[in-house]
């Protein structure tokens, strides 16, 4: 037992000095004003908080560039791009191309524009900022419904007509400069979300880039969703329509003889 006790204190103290003599790991620490949007009739967009700190052991050190990148996107769903031709003084839908996994919703914002952050190969494989996401398989028709091959060009072209329309639409954006530091660890940013966004599950990440290098991410789920009556009648028309075709019929009837009987009067 006495030898025991005796090689007990040696272990103990070695794990303590291995505690501080392992090497510092990076590290955030993140959250949201809100992990549930509820949208209702008069909803008109919101925007939400999103802030953090770097652990004590990540600040920077002199010489190093310290950047924050937040990216909230989702739900991903098929996306469908059509190119108008004009065939015999009429402007038809020719050619359309199908993408299968576009975000509904996809914001950035970051420190600094993400060129001076990042180079174009990191981007491209963590997927930050709307030049650099990828949209699953193309699938391209021709007007007669046949499938065709697009070549690189037609591709960018389908690619950049589908960013810039959802840009359009507010449903992409960038801030470049949209995350401020308050002070050398804490930082904020706000993310506006307007009255058109998809429902379903998001995601907001966090990203902690030093001398270009991503060195943690903290991924946060955000729901969007609708509540109250609106939750109800969405649910209703898309898990039964049926019964949701009959029920708007009914009400429909309902209201028209209401109003016939108040009007009689």
């Amino acid at each position: 037992m006495m030898q025991a006790r005796a090689l007990l204190f040696p272990l103990a103290a070695l794990i303590v000095l291995a505690a501080f003599l392992a090497p510092a790991k990076a590290g955030l620490v993140t959250d949201l004003s809100q992990h549930q949007i509820s949208i209702r009739s008069n909803f008109t967009g919101t925007e939400i908080l999103i802030f953090g700190a770097l652990e004590a052991e990540s600040a920077a050190k002199p010489g190093q560039s310290t950047d924050i990148a937040v990216v909230v996107s989702g739900p991903r769903r098929d996306e469908t791009v059509r190119r108008k031709e004009r065939v015999a003084g009429i402007w038809i839908n020719y050619e359309s191309v199908t993408f299968e996994s576009v975000p509904g919703y996809y914001a950035v914002a970051s420190t600094r524009p993400l060129g001076n952050m990042l180079s174009d190969r990191v981007r491209a494989i963590e997927q930050i900022g709307a030049d650099h996401l990828t949209f699953g398989k193309l699938i391209a028709t021709s007007i007669d419904s046949s499938q065709i091959t697009l070549g690189e060009e037609q591709a960018a072209a389908f690619t950049d007509a589908l960013i810039r329309r959802k840009r359009e639409l507010g449903l992409f954006h960038n801030a470049p400069e949209g995350v401020a530091f308050l002070g050398n660890t804490l930082f904020r940013t706000t993310i506006d979300i307007p009255a058109n966004v998809p429902l379903g599950l998001y995601t907001a990440k966090v990203y902690l880039i030093r001398d270009g290098a991503v060195i943690d991410v903290i991924s946060t789920p955000l729901f969007i969703e609708k509540s109250g009556l609106e939750r109800l009648i969405y649910r209703l028309a898309h898990t039964d329509p049926l019964f949701y075709g009959i029920f708007a019929v009914m009400l429909a009837t309902f209201a028209g003889w209401t109003a016939a009987l108040i009007y009689r009067e």
